[in-house]
């Protein structure tokens, strides 16, 4: 996402937000956040039953979906927590 979006890439980042939100309030989405400075990289942590079902949640994801962010599904576990 550009430092300065177009109209079009601004409402696909509230899509994305929106769609977030319904992960969480549904009990799958654990953490979300984006880095602040270049290069903007942004990290969803998500409980999923499989691997399927993790790349269809990011394939709903309307940010992903409308091509306004680019997506890659990985496994990952905690080692370490506060």
């Amino acid at each position: 996402m550009p430092e300065s979006p177009t109209d079009e890439e601004a409402e696909g980042a509230r899509a994305h937000l929106d769609y977030c939100t319904r992960l969480r309030d549904e009990g799958a989405l654990i953490l979300a956040g984006r880095t602040h400075e270049p290069p903007f990289v942004g990290v969803l942590i998500f409980e999923a039953q499989s691997r399927e079902d993790a790349e269809r949640i990011v394939a709903r994801d309307p940010g992903v979906a409308g091509g306004f962010f680019n997506a890659r599904v990985q496994a990952y576990r905690v080692a370490l927590q506060r």
